[in-house]
């Protein structure tokens, strides 16, 4: 998907329309539909604004599967706490599904912190 069709889809998938995602960004609704028609891109400022809105990571934006499609708010909430993850390893059977579900996951989850990502690889080997 492109970073274009990206930007749109995420921000119908919020029910939003430009205008609306553009005063969250505090931009111009004109700056939006020229992105979603892939005219100009946003610049990086404005790049973080729409992970940071939409919680995502850039590389997410740039084409990625949102991890908030694969997952519920809550599970992605969870697999941010170590502690977490460890209780979801100790009380599931098949456990070696979901080291490798988790680690695959850990790509999508924005602004995990580098001590978190350790923890929770940790955890998984």
């Amino acid at each position: 998907m492109s970073l274009s069709e990206q930007i749109k889809y995420l921000r119908e998938k919020k029910g939003w329309r430009q205008k609306e995602l553009a005063a969250r960004l505090k931009t111009r609704q004109s700056t939006v539909s020229a992105w979603e028609i892939g005219r100009n891109e946003p610049n990086p400022a404005q790049r973080k604004k729409l992970c940071d809105l939409f919680s995502i990571s850039e590389a997410v934006l740039f084409g990625g599967s949102p991890a908030n499609e694969i997952l519920s708010p809550e599970i992605l909430e969870a697999l941010q706490d170590p502690i977490a993850v460890k209780a979801l390893l100790v009380t599931h059977k098949n456990k070696q599904d979901i080291k490798n579900a988790i680690k695959a996951i850990l790509d999508y989850l924005p602004d995990l912190s580098p001590e978190k990502r350790r923890a929770i690889l940790a955890l998984c080997r």
